[in-house]
């Protein structure tokens, strides 16, 4: 299993494809398995896809005190740099949409970006619903992983999505159930996300930037697409009518499309 040492902690990672490098981040809980293999294998056909576990998910360390996100934008960096990756692409969702504008601002060697229903944080952020939030705001302690993972698809996908795929929201529920990041893990990662802003940074972006974004979104509501857009120089939006926070795995096939049409 491939880990590399950046900042004291193991970071694990997978490689796919042999094309120019995309650095693929993931959000708030989430594991390389989130990303879908049917997702990652078509990208895989145009790009060398880099994913990993952020530090406390998956295989990855788990850490010993609280950090920031621009510390796990930090880890990504050390990470392409392990590897000895260049002018790469980078794609971020949702906590890793923020990461990777972190990674973007403070870092070179980055030549196209995708945010993929993600925010700024901040004052200039438009929050979830009260319902939404208590949801994610909730304690893990305690509480059994499927009842987690069943409470978390709710926010994650369109009513019309689980509806439709009940067996692809079996497995996914099977499959987060079994690789839970530990409740002291998730409440730092949530911390951070609570305290993350670039809002006012944001006009230091320089390279082209796709912002992606599911119409249906209740988590990262649709308008902070349109913020994050007039707040980056050379970007813009694609909307996706039918999913909601994870377009690639509701319309896998238009969001890589969507990818390669930008990138290449």
């Amino acid at each position: 299993m491939p880990k590399v040492k950046v900042n004291a902690m193991n970071i694990y990672y997978e490689i796919y494809g042999t094309g120019p490098p995309l650095l693929m981040i993931l959000g708030l809980g989430a594991n390389i398995t989130w990303w879908g293999k049917y997702f990652i294998k078509g990208l895989a056909d145009y790009f060398k896809v880099i994913i990993f576990d952020n530090r406390g998910t998956g295989q990855s360390t788990n850490p010993k005190s609280q950090y920031t996100v621009r510390t796990l934008a930090d880890d990504a960096y050390c990470l392409l740099k392990a590897l000895n990756i260049e002018n790469t692409f980078v794609f971020g969702h949702s906590m890793g949409g923020g990461i990777a504008q972190e990674l973007i601002i403070e870092y070179s060697g980055m030549s196209k970006l995708i945010l993929c229903d993600s925010t700024c944080g901040g004052s200039k952020s438009i929050l979830a619903s009260p319902e939404v939030l208590q949801i994610v705001d909730k304690t893990r302690s305690g509480r059994a992983p499927t009842e987690i993972a069943k409470e978390s698809l709710k926010i994650f996908y369109s009513s019309e999505f689980i509806r439709n795929h009940p067996k692809l929201i079996d497995y996914a529920v099977q499959n987060m159930a079994k690789s839970q990041m530990l409740p002291r893990n998730y409440e730092w990662q949530r911390i951070a996300i609570k305290s993350f802003t670039t809002c006012d940074r944001l006009n230091n972006i320089k390279i082209p930037t796709l912002i992606m974004h599911g119409a249906k979104d209740a988590l990262v509501p649709p308008q902070n697409a349109k913020i994050l857009a007039e707040l980056i120089p050379n970007a813009h939006v694609k909307m996706f009518a039918e999913s909601a926070h994870a377009p690639y795995v509701e319309e896998p096939d238009a969001v890589i499309d969507a990818i390669v049409e930008f990138l290449l």
